[in-house]
Parts: structure tokens; C-alpha cells; sequence
């Protein structure tokens, strides 16, 4: 029967790499896994400045791998798929915003060859050098919204996306990386880290916990609709029912 059948017929086309769902959402989705994963790297800092505790640092490593690869798959679903001129190469610089997200891609290849102890040992302080490329790769990732969406709020089909879930300003990719930015960001500033380490010797953790909670509020939220659009593009793609959002 049909019913019995759908679950593998499903399973099979979603290993197809059938191209209308890869030109669709893939690359979309694979970018926005890259994103997620760029951020909880970032993360991984703040949250050592805020508690003191640093087990799960090694985090970072695996979440920088997953950033790679997510990235990496996305500028070869764009290549192949993309409806630009110029072959594979000329897709992946065919307009601005593409050319920076290449650029990225450019950028991580290195961080995930060196992403390994032999590496770190060999390059000795030129590693903590080289890592600092995902600086970079975060003021690309800035640039690479502006240029793909601009600025501007989302009213039903008008604004700078398509429509979505009816947000006007967390439906924007750039204002959800704005949102988890501002947090990220704050927490690197070394008047902030000072500051914080002096009230955490005076026994005062109470008093920077209130004061960074709006901030970190702010980045969750963004985070939040983030890994919703991953989600639920995810899932869309899998099931080769592509979402053209």
C-alpha cells in the first residue's frame, strides 16, 4: 500500500540530490547551519568571562569544524545550482553577496586544515593567530547580509525578504545577526572584561549577571529564530518540499 510505502520513497528521493531542491533551499540551509555554528563558537568566550569555567571550551573546535563543513556545502550547492552565468566559478562571483560568502569559504578552508593538536603544535603562536580569521569571517558575514537582503523591515511580501512568519524586524537575517552580535561583541570589549572581573572578585556576580541579561536575552531571541528558519528549512529540504522563502 501507498501509506507503507511513503516513508522509503521519501528516505529515497531525499538522497537524490535532486537539483531543484538544492537551488531552492540547500545552499540556504547549509549557510544558515554555518551561521548557528559560527555564533555558538563565538560564544564559547562570554561564557568563560561570565562563569569562570572553562570544560567546555574544547567545544569550540568541533563547533568551528561543523561551521566549515556547513559552509564549505554551501558554496558548492550555490556553484552548481545557482542560475549565474560563468560555470561554477562564475556563480560564486557572478554578484557581491556571493563573492563574500566565497570569501568566507576561502577563510575557513584554513581554519579547518589547522583545526587539529598537530597543527596547533607546529605552527606553535602563529595558531592563535590564524584562529583570530574568524574575525574576519564575522564582519564578512555582516557584509554578505547587508549586500543580500539591505536594511529595512518585512511587511507581508514587501521589504527586504520574502514573506515569512510575519516578524518585521527578527524575520531579517540581518537583524537576528545583529541581535546575537551586540552580545558577542560586548563581552570582547576589554573595558566590559575588566570590569567584570572586578566585581567577580568582590563577590558581586549578582550585579553583572543583571546588567549583561538584556543583552543576553537579545542574543537568544535572535538565536532562536535563527535555528527555527535551520529547522524548519531543514526539514523542507529533507522531504524534497523545498521552501522558496
Amino acid at each position: 500500500p501507498r501509506s507503507t510505502l511513503f516513508p522509503y520513497t521519501t528516505l529515497f528521493r531525499s538522497l537524490t540530490l535532486n537539483e531543484n531542491t538544492f537551488s531552492v533551499s540547500v545552499d540556504d540551509t547549509l549557510g544558515t547551519g554555518a551561521e548557528l555554528f559560527l555564533f555558538l563558537c563565538l560564544l564559547v568566550t562570554p561564557i568563560v568571562t561570565l562563569t569562570g569555567q572553562r570544560w567546555f571550551v574544547p567545544l569550540r573546535r568541533w563547533y568551528g569544524i561543523m561551521m566549515a563543513c556547513c559552509a564549505i556545502g554551501d558554496a558548492v550547492a550555490a556553484g552548481l545550482t545557482d542560475n549565474f552565468a560563468g560555470g561554477f566559478l562564475g556563480r560564486l562571483a557572478e554578484h557581491t553577496f556571493v563573492l563574500m560568502g566565497f570569501m568566507m569559504v576561502m577563510l575557513v578552508i584554513p581554519l579547518l586544515i589547522t583545526s587539529n593538536p598537530w597543527a596547533q603544535r607546529k605552527l606553535g603562536r602563529y595558531w592563535k593567530r590564524l584562529q583570530r580569521l574568524t574575525y574576519v569571517i564575522w564582519g564578512l558575514l555582516a557584509a554578505h547580509l547587508i549586500l543580500l537582503e539591505g536594511f529595512g523591515f518585512q511587511s507581508g511580501v514587501n521589504g527586504s525578504g520574502f514573506a515569512g512568519d510575519g516578524d518585521p524586524i527578527f524575520h531579517q537575517r540581518l537583524y537576528q545577526y545583529s541581535a546575537c552580535s551586540l552580545f558577542l561583541l560586548t563581552l570582547r570589549v576589554p573595558p566590559v572584561k575588566r570590569w567584570i572581573v572586578a566585581r567577580q572578585k568582590e563577590g558581586r556576580n549578582w550585579l553583572v549577571y543583571a546588567t549583561i541579561l538584556p543583552l543576553f536575552a537579545l542574543f537568544v531571541l535572535g538565536f532562536i529564530f535563527i535555528a527555527n528558519e535551520e529547522i524548519f528549512k531543514g526539514i523542507d529540504s529533507f522531504t524534497e518540499h523545498p521552501s522558496g522563502e
